[in-house]
């Protein structure tokens, strides 16, 4: 009764997404988003029944097991320990990359893998304070860039980076060694105390408090040019040794937030964007990635004469970036782009901003993909307060929803998850609160829809703080479809994906994980981007030589 019940609700939740997604002018929307909450609620219900019902079976089975094979039995004759690791084999199977078949080669590679990865997990059982995989990032990053298993990662290819901010996506150490040093550059702090980097004196734009003062004279005069570089770096970057110095969520997610505002001028100064965007290709590139899907808003572009660019302009901009970054370096596929707003704006901006992308859209329908809306959740609207507005997006344009980053149950915030899947998304950013949901991580599973897991993101903005505690390792065990990203990963110390690998296959993974997850994860990246069918072909053609050749690599290294 129980199991029929569940079928049903998904049937239902198919039926409506396909009513959704034939006409979404025509829809009593929330009506049949109420039933939808009404049955998960149900099911909850039911399951305690059902719930009480499979522990009497487990234990009726357990003691028919019991009795059957070890009475009377000596225990060197028990079938205990087949049978156990017959259940251990299947749930294996189950899991991310359970039937990933490894050739040859890449047996012996995983082989060397297991090695470097059970010794580091042994070393940080025995001294927690080596442990890496339960270590907050901030603490940890130093043990893991000596780790065996992160040069390993370095090594391999990645396909795919599909969630990944423009304005955090390169690394805050580069930018201080390069884009600080540029000529003109100028800070001020606005009305809330905010540091602003620019390349123009606008004290009205910038709400600015104080005078401009030019970053390089401000260097020259220090003590310490290196103090200086540091306490700049510390405006874009949230790192700290104690990373408890940021007591709640809202506290790192006000910092956070804060350095958005503090870059945005600053790299939207033409000649300094040009580099930061190439920057940003080439550390993706240097690890291992060949294409990224890059969530991005319009701006205006300015330069060094004060001519100010149309929000066109920048389109421009990025094609030629990355047209020259590809005649460089031809093995990189190249870059499509979700165009995300931030959900505190109002209706009608929002709007605003969606005729701008189906303009986009319409001049480049390859390029210009889909839509999100991006912002700390808990605080912003939720997906229903626009859904009007999103039964006016065509059908070419794709969702790419943020849903379910937080800690939250049965609020607004978790509820977007039923929204981002009734209208449709091709995949959903973090859904880190899905596991709360069982109709939702079901619907997900069946309709194969990717979560764009994010996992130094989500401890950093304080949503775990043990990785191994993160809801990607249930994720990983039901083999729903996941792709690793880094988000906003120049906000953190980071950079590319090898530092959100890690965490994936030491923290989120099991134990025993290895190539095959590995594998696995990295050609989901491939299998759940948008790249069409001759993109996709050509993409798995370069990851799978890139793939051997990794392979060559290691085990030439470890003859």
């Amino acid at each position: 009764m129980f199991r029929g019940r569940f079928a049903f609700t998904i049937l239902i939740f198919f039926t409506f997404s396909l009513a959704v997604k034939a006409s979404k002018a025509n829809m009593d929307y929330l009506a049949r988003r109420s039933e939808l909450l009404k049955m998960e609620d149900g099911l909850r219900l039911g399951a305690e029944s059902f719930s009480k019902m499979i522990a009497i079976f487990s234990i009726i089975c357990l003691n028919l097991f019991t009795a059957t094979t070890t009475a009377n039995l000596p225990v060197e004759n028990s079938k205990y320990f087949q049978v156990r690791e017959e259940l251990i084999q299947t749930e294996d199977h189950l899991s991310t990359g359970g039937e990933v078949q490894l050739n040859s080669k890449e047996i012996e590679v995983d082989r060397i893998f297991m090695k470097y990865k059970i010794e580091e997990l042994k070393e940080g059982s025995h001294h927690p304070s080596k442990n890496a995989a339960g270590m907050h990032f901030f603490k940890a990053k130093p043990l893991i860039e000596r780790s065996k298993v992160f040069r390993f990662l370095q090594q391999m290819p990645k396909g795919a980076l599909l969630h990944l901010h423009n304005t955090a996506g390169v690394s805050s150490e580069w930018i201080v060694r390069n884009l600080s040093q540029l000529t003109g550059l100028l800070r001020c702090i606005d009305q809330r105390g905010i540091n602003i980097l620019t390349f123009r004196e606008n004290p009205e734009r910038h709400k600015c408090t104080t005078q401009y003062v030019a970053v390089n004279e401000e260097r020259q005069k220090s003590r310490s040019q290196a103090d200086y570089n540091r306490s700049f770096e510390n405006l874009i970057n949230l790192y700290t040794k104690r990373p408890e110095q940021y007591p709640t969520i809202n506290h790192v997610w006000d910092r956070f937030q804060n350095m958005f505002s503090t870059v945005k001028d600053f790299i939207h100064y033409l000649p300094a964007y040009r580099v930061y965007l190439w920057r940003l290709l080439k550390e993706s590139y240097d690890d291992k990635i060949i294409y990224v899907e890059l969530r991005f808003t319009t701006f205006e572009l300015y330069d060094r004469l004060g001519q100010v660019y149309a929000d066109e302009h920048f389109l421009t901009v990025i094609l030629e970036v990355v047209g020259s970054f590809r005649s460089q370096y031809p093995d990189f596929l190249g870059v499509k782009l979700i165009y995300a707003i931030n959900r505190r704006l109002e209706t009608n901006e929002v709007r605003n901003r969606v005729e701008i992308l189906k303009k986009f859209h319409l001049a480049y329908p390859n390029i210009m993909i889909g839509f999100d809306l991006v912002g700390q959740e808990d605080k912003g609207k939720p997906l229903t307060d626009f859904i009007e507005i999103f039964k006016e997006v065509p059908d070419t344009i794709k969702f790419f929803f943020h849903a379910g980053e937080t800690n939250w149950y049965g609020t607004s915030t978790d509820l977007n998850l039923f929204d981002a899947i009734l209208l449709n998304t091709t995949r959903i950013g973090h859904g880190y609160a899905l596991m709360k949901h069982p109709i939702l991580w079901k619907a997900v599973k069946e309709r194969n829809i990717a979560i764009e897991v994010c996992p130094i993101s989500n401890q950093v903005l304080h949503l775990v703080w043990d990785l191994r505690n993160h809801p990607g390792a249930f994720y990983l065990s039901q083999n729903i479809p996941v792709v690793i990203s880094s988000d906003d990963p120049g906000f953190w110390g980071a950079k590319g994906l090898s530092y959100d690998y890690y965490y994936a296959i030491m923290s989120l993974a099991s134990n025993q994980s290895g190539l095959r997850t590995l594998k696995q994860l990295v050609w989901n990246s491939i299998s759940y981007s948008t790249l069409n069918k001759t993109e996709r072909a050509l993409a798995n053609a370069t990851l799978k030589r890139q793939w051997d050749l990794f392979l060559d690599g290691i085990l030439n290294e470890n003859q």
